[in-house]
């Protein structure tokens, strides 16, 4: 037997941590435990008989047989998820004009469409002639401001929902919060929509500044009413997008969701705001991996309900899985979120078909075991070589937060188990 490439150890107060990103396996070693580890791994103790020690450390996958390249591994797992024919994976864009002005939208200079009863319908066709009868499907609904279109939310999910299989199917959506109304929110459970994601990016002086009205009115109190009438009926996740402009107002956010009685009733995550234009460079506001990453140690170190030890992640993310699409309001067919409204981005429609284009190639042949600095991370089973949309833009691989969280995170899940 020999020991994972993918064991990370952190010496804690009272011995040892050891996780393993494979299997995700913890395993704490008291201080005794974890000097006979140092004392048997020294004499390649993995060979020795079995011991109690040598068990646990089998199950978490931290010791393995000597035949066993787990990098073949990981690539037959991700392999394995990313071409499962029975999985539809769909990102919806009901319209792509929003309510909101905000001034890091990925939709700056992008036309705005609103999807006709003809795409409606087309994208019904597209869905029943690409799914089986017992496949899972995940429909996330988008935009713009997917609730503008809340008509073709329902004519769609009319539709769908009278064939498929409803324990396999799940519905999301990912909206600004403003129009989530009761009255909305009871529409979007008639048709299994059973999470949302808001985004709050401060308390109301810093997100009213950042995320107002076209008309310029603020919208901070009238979203977190709608969280407080609709929690009950949907899931809701409130994401907290940081940059240098708002990075130290994140505990009085969360302050304000305590006041309001609904911290405990939610899900909330921070995400590092990030540019892909051209004029990325000079964009001073942008945090770099390794500042938002001493941010985000900050946040769950206050807010222990919010940390958690990453999982492998052999999907990487829909746009490499041969069943995951994006679609905008006029039907077109995309890899990634981030390419809609572009026409670069487009491999093809819902109508006539893909494009075997290179950017269809480029996402469906990614390839996150070709980079060398990848193959020797510890992490790469839960990052697989960071995001695919911004290795397209960068022309390689972008580590992830979670190189730089990773140890906070263990350090937050040992002090939380004591």
């Amino acid at each position: 037997m020999k020991i994972s490439l993918f064991n990370i150890e952190k010496d804690v107060d009272e011995g040892k941590l050891i996780y393993n990103t494979i299997s995700s396996g913890i395993l704490f070693l008291d201080s005794e435990k974890a000097e006979e580890y140092e004392y048997l791994k020294n004499l390649d103790f993995i060979n020795q008989d079995d011991s109690d020690l040598k068990r646990e450390l089998r199950k978490g996958h931290m010791i393995i047989d000597d035949y066993l390249d787990e990098i073949e591994l990981i690539k037959y797992v991700s392999n394995s998820a990313r071409y499962d024919k029975d999985y539809l994976g769909l990102t919806i864009a009901t319209t792509q004009a929003c309510n909101f002005v905000c001034p890091y939208c990925y939709e700056k200079g992008i036309e705005f469409k609103n999807m006709s009863d003809e795409t409606a319908n087309n994208i019904v066709d597209f869905i029943k002639n690409n799914i089986k009868n017992d496949s899972y499907l995940d429909i996330t609904w988008y935009g713009g401001e997917p609730l503008l279109g809340i008509g073709v939310i329902e004519k769609i999910s009319e539709e769908i929902l009278k064939y498929i299989n409803i324990d396999k199917y799940n519905a999301s959506i990912v909206t600004n919060g403003y129009l989530l109304t009761r009255e909305y929110a009871e529409k979007l459970n008639k048709y299994k929509v059973r999470t949302a994601q808001i985004t709050l990016d401060g308390p109301p002086k810093i997100h009213d500044a950042r995320r107002k009205l076209a008309s310029g009115e603020g919208t901070f109190n009238k979203i977190i009413e709608n969280i407080k009438n609709t929690c009950d009926l949907i899931d809701i996740t409130i994401r907290v997008n940081i940059d240098k402009t708002n990075k130290d107002y994140i505990e009085e956010l969360v302050n304000i969701l305590k006041e309001n009685d609904i911290y405990d009733k939610i899900f909330l995550y921070v995400a590092k705001v990030d540019d892909y234009s051209e004029e990325a460079n000079k964009n001073k506001s942008i945090l770099t991996y390794e500042e938002f990453s001493n941010l985000h140690n900050k946040f769950t170190e206050n807010n222990k309900n919010f940390n958690h030890i990453p999982m492998i992640n052999p999907n990487i993310c829909v746009s490499v899985n041969s069943n995951g699409f994006v679609i905008d309001p006029e039907g077109n067919l995309y890899k990634c979120w981030d390419e809609i409204g572009r026409k670069e981005g487009i491999i093809g429609n819902v109508k006539e078909g893909f494009e075997y284009n290179e950017t269809f190639f480029f996402y469906n042949n990614y390839n996150p075991f070709d980079d060398k600095k990848c193959l020797e991370c510890k992490l790469l089973p839960i990052c697989m070589g960071g995001c695919p949309f911004q290795k397209r833009k960068r022309g390689e691989a972008v580590c992830r937060e979670q190189k730089f969280l990773i140890d906070q995170m263990l350090d937050n899940a040992y002090k939380s188990s004591l």
